[in-house]
């Protein structure tokens, strides 16, 4: 079972007074919770599986996944704990921070940097780096930690230059980000940390509601206002999640995975399943054996 995550503001500690953060997390190192921060990341997973919470949407992850994060949208990445075991190859990955006036004053604020400025903007719904892009910046991403200083300022703004091609990302929130705030972080806390915690349970909307101390319909409305989802919405997108990686990592029967997930019918995991990955379980677990 899965820790755990509590959403919260982070301080990013910065070592120098460079104007971006360039950093290599290994091994349990890479354990997060479920938190938020001012500075824009663009994040290069190496050896490494799991399942990401960006914002509302929820998706497994994977070896050289490249993901650019906007400024305070809340996100953790929940490794299997089979790839932070892991002794001979230990999972690691590859961040880049920074401000969105990283360059100092209004820099970016310039006609020439309008598609960049745009970029940042819309990294505000999280974005999935794919295409032909991804493996151009992984080979930049990789330069930079052997750059010298003014160079890696430089193969940052080709990487950000590079994004802004065309079918260099998707977007994975359809609507407006999860909005945090301080006063809020308590009850979604309280929210999602029983969710991770249960998702393999019988969850009763009744029983969430009373954790964020709420009547039944105050909490459909909270959480529908918050993440843009319904509860049920959000909770099952996660189990078919874990789901997904139980399949592809597991032993265990379609059928077992699909109860151990918490559903309470192996039509109804059919179901959801199809639904949101445009695939049945079994059909799944064909295109993704090793």
């Amino acid at each position: 079972m899965l820790k755990a995550v509590k959403p919260s503001f982070k301080h990013v500690i910065w070592h120098t007074n460079n104007c971006f953060n360039a950093k290599i997390d290994c091994g349990e190192n890479l354990s997060n919770a479920w938190h938020y921060h001012p500075e824009i990341e663009l994040i290069l997973i190496k050896n490494s599986g799991g399942t990401r919470i960006i914002g509302t949407s929820v998706e497994n992850f994977k070896h050289h996944d490249l993901i650019l994060i906007g400024k305070n949208l809340p996100h953790a990445f929940l490794h299997e704990e089979s790839f932070l075991q892991e002794k001979c190859t230990p999972p690691e990955a590859m961040v880049l921070q920074f401000h969105e006036n990283f360059l100092g004053g209004e820099t970016l604020s310039r006609p020439e940097f309008r598609e960049i400025q745009q970029l940042l903007s819309t990294a505000s719904l999280g974005l999935s780096v794919e295409g032909a892009a991804r493996k151009s910046i992984i080979s930049m991403i990789e330069k930079i930690f052997e750059a010298a200083p003014l160079d890696r300022v430089i193969i940052l703004l080709e990487i950000l230059k590079a994004l802004t091609e065309d079918g260099a990302y998707r977007t994975l929130i359809k609507t407006e980000p999860l909005n945090v705030n301080h006063t809020e972080d308590a009850r979604i806390t309280r929210v999602l940390d029983y969710t991770y915690a249960n998702y393999d349970e019988h969850i009763r909307i009744d029983d969430v509601a009373k954790i964020a101390n709420l009547t039944r319909e105050s909490f459909c409305r909270y959480f529908k206002t918050s993440t843009n989802k319904t509860y049920l919405e959000f909770l099952t997108a996660f189990r078919i999640s874990k789901a997904c990686n139980m399949i592809k990592y597991d032993q265990r029967s379609i059928k077992e995975i699909g109860y151990s997930c918490g559903f309470d019918s192996l039509s109804n995991f059919y179901y959801q399943f199809r639904k949101i990955m445009n695939l049945s379980p079994l059909e799944f677990k064909t295109k993704n054996q090793h």
